[in-house]
């Protein structure tokens, strides 16, 4: 509940009450209903997710028949940042299941938009990977593209400006442009109302004297920003950051300690962008997105390796 109330928003009431009963877990208002028969992690876990709730669909009341993705991926999220925090999981990426949980549904054919009414899904799958992984994809991604620390204030900004009110998606959306600056109904409209997948790849590496050209290739059709991590034969690196043009901003580097070169735009009409490194170092390898943040549907295509 800490954690909750520093990274979201404080909680409005005096009590909660956690209830042994029920088949699994089940939220209500001020308090939640879960089972008890129960490993202690698989206890807290579902303690924390339920708690959770309170934040965001009580409080921050959604339509769960419309948006439930809102509801249950957000909450998702949330509750995986605090295991992570609070059990000392130490993980690099906590929300690696919901990434494996959606890249499945993305690639099984069967997908259906996010913006399916919650009883009009063709199967309880893909009703729950949409609701719960691809809804707390939703913002782990989006740290990607505005930056950790604009994701963190939009979290709190949300909270503040719609507590007590029945958001909507792009209720959310705006208080992430208000904080980041950045122009994000692309981001809104791609991943919540179609099936569009993102698809990137290093389409080629050509040495040209002491520069070496870059081609990458954008083959899903979701567009998105790009960071290129290159090490060098010499053992150092350095971070190429290639802004989405249609999203009119940049995102601060998330890695202080690397140095970061920010590119030319990339207009999502063009397939292909090229580039040049002109260092005189030689590569070693590359990958586009090395957090692997970017829900990219075809990681094989990511990295070069010069071999």
């Amino acid at each position: 509940m800490e954690f909750y109330n520093e990274t979201v928003g404080q909680y409005p009431y005096e009590q909660y009450s956690v209830i042994q009963g029920g088949d699994g877990g089940m939220e209500y208002a001020m308090c939640t209903m879960i089972t008890g028969d129960r490993n202690f992690g698989s206890l807290v876990g579902v303690t924390a997710h339920e708690l959770a709730h309170s934040w965001f669909q009580f409080v921050l009341a959604t339509n769960e028949s419309k948006h439930e993705w809102m509801d249950e991926g957000f909450t998702s999220y949330i509750s995986s940042e605090a295991m992570n925090y609070v059990m000392k999981e130490n993980k690099t990426n906590p929300h690696a299941g919901s990434y494996r949980g959606y890249l499945f549904m993305a690639n099984s054919g069967n997908e259906q938009p996010q913006t399916t009414h919650a009883d009009r899904y063709a199967t309880n799958r893909a009703y729950s990977i949409n609701a719960y992984s691809k809804g707390s994809v939703f913002l782990a991604q989006l740290g990607y593209v505005i930056g950790p620390e604009n994701l963190s204030k939009t979290l709190k900004r949300y909270y503040s400006d719609f507590k007590f009110k029945h958001p909507t998606p792009n209720d959310f959306i705006r208080s992430a442009e208000k904080v980041s600056g950045f122009e994000l109904d692309w981001y809104l409209t791609d991943w919540t109302q179609t099936t569009n997948t993102i698809d990137y790849g290093i389409k080629a590496v050509e040495n040209d004297g002491d520069n070496t050209k870059v081609t990458l290739e954008r083959i899903g059709l979701m567009p998105m920003p790009i960071d290129l991590y290159v090490t060098y034969e010499d053992g150092s690196q350095e971070l190429f950051y290639i802004p989405l043009r249609m999203m009119w901003g940049e995102k601060p580097n998330p890695f202080t300690a690397l140095k970061r070169t920010v590119l030319e735009d990339w207009a999502w009409a063009y397939p292909t962008y090229t580039f040049e490194i002109k260092n005189g170092k030689k590569i070693k390898n590359m990958m586009i997105d090395a957090t692997q943040r970017m829900a990219d549907v075809n990681p094989d295509n990511n990295i070069y390796e010069n071999k």
